[in-house]
């Protein structure tokens, strides 16, 4: 996240709000420190970013995009790598492509070595592996999809990390997914799924791997599984959809759809029909 420790720079601390500068080791509460800020101060709006990253990492797609658009009025925003990762994925969520693209292309120019962006490179600070394969698996489908120039420069780098236990076969099948490579992935979320067999994002993953790869009835026990486990989470209900659309199992699709777009209005994928041949 976007550290306010950036406007201490641009501010005294003796003339921040008090909530703004809680005690060491506690979060602040971003919104209730950008309510007490200047309206429009550039602390306000970097308030406004970490906030609207709150709100994306709880999976709130609708409020961290009124959030970031808020932060951002009429100017455009740069900032660290992780505030342009999670504000292009939440622009691709809500159907903003080409704003998407704009903001992952920036991430992964931060992360290379493009002298042109050594300052943001600063500002983000030091990005460790993990965190890197984080930041990539964001930025890599939006690059992908919005066939960007850098994305074969952003993916070789992605597959030159070495893949570290279950987490990194996890990212590496829910990336190799989302770019199309279907057996790849299945070999990936395997292993995942076999080292932990209950839980339930790699039980969700492991099925929408399987549906994308035009293998519904086998997806569906996994989906089953998962949805058991976290019935309140928009993308295992989606996954379920999907797995029951492709299995002809429509009234049931549709009721799993319904509850993904309960759950998460605004993002663009839930909006759309899931295919469904009743048997």
């Amino acid at each position: 996240m976007i550290a306010l420790a950036l406007a201490l720079f641009l501010t005294a601390p003796q003339e921040l709000p008090a909530v703004c500068q809680p005690a060491p080791g506690v979060a602040p509460d971003w919104a209730a420190c950008a309510e007490a800020l200047p309206d429009g101060s550039p602390q306000q709006r970097l308030a406004r970013l970490n906030q609207a990253s709150e709100a994306y990492l709880n999976r709130d797609y609708g409020a961290a995009e009124r959030l970031y658009d808020a932060a951002a009025g009429d100017e455009t925003v740069w900032s660290d790598v992780w505030m342009h990762a999670f504000r292009g994925d939440t622009y691709q969520q809500v159907g903003r492509d080409k704003e998407a693209v704009a903001d992952a292309r920036t991430a992964w120019l931060i992360l290379s070595d493009d002298p042109a962006w050594e300052e943001a490179r600063r500002l983000s600070g030091p990005v460790d592996e993990d965190g890197r394969r984080f930041l990539l698996s964001l930025i890599l489908p939006i690059l992908k999809k919005g066939r960007d120039a850098t994305f074969d420069a952003a993916f070789a780098s992605f597959r030159a990390l070495p893949v570290k236990g279950v987490e990194g076969h996890a990212t590496l099948a829910l990336v190799l997914e989302q770019l199309g490579d279907f057996s790849g992935a299945l070999e990936a979320s395997l292993v995942a799924v076999k080292a932990e067999p209950t839980n339930a994002g790699y039980l969700n993953n492991h099925c929408y791997i399987l549906v994308r790869a035009g293998r519904p009835a086998e997806g569906l026990p996994y989906c089953e599984k998962a949805v058991q486990s976290a019935p309140d989470i928009a993308p295992i209900q989606h996954s379920l959809a999907a797995a029951l659309g492709g299995a002809g199992r429509c009234a049931e699709a549709e009721a799993a759809l319904a509850e993904a777009r309960r759950l998460d209005p605004a993002t663009v994928l839930y909006r759309q029909p899931i295919p469904c041949t009743a048997g």
